[in-house]
């Protein structure tokens, strides 16, 4: 019994330090590509299927916006849609320099991905 509780202990401070990967994703859907500079960043550059894409945010360490603008730079292009978050239909994008956005009414999340270059590839 108290190695159960244990067991549980730490899965619940793993959610909590990781939220990104613990979060009910549902129903997700791509509905748009979009660039800002479309002759630099095209659609091949951020491909995903919806799988990947779910795939993405389950790897992804969630990141807070000062984070995400003074560390990493965010590329023109990106696929956007929407899901469900925990029971909440948000939107979200992820662009192709591997950082996403989920926004669930006010609430916003911010995403980034070391280990999800192998999503992006086209091979």
């Amino acid at each position: 019994m108290a190695s159960r509780i244990i067991i549980l202990t730490a899965a619940a401070l793993l959610c909590t330090s990781a939220a990104a990967h613990c979060e009910q994703i549902a129903d997700l859907k791509i509905i748009a590509f979009r660039s800002e500079e479309p002759d630099r960043c095209r659609e091949s550059d951020v491909a995903l299927s919806p799988a990947k894409a779910r795939e993405f945010f389950k790897r992804a360490k969630q990141i807070d916006a000062r984070v995400l603008h003074d560390d990493y730079d965010l590329a023109p292009c990106y696929i956007e849609g929407t899901l469900k978050w925990g029971g909440k239909i948000c939107d979200w994008n992820i662009r192709a320099g591997a950082t996403g956005h989920v926004q669930c009414n006010k609430q916003e999340m911010y995403f980034a991905c070391q280990a999800c270059g192998d999503l992006f590839d086209q091979k």
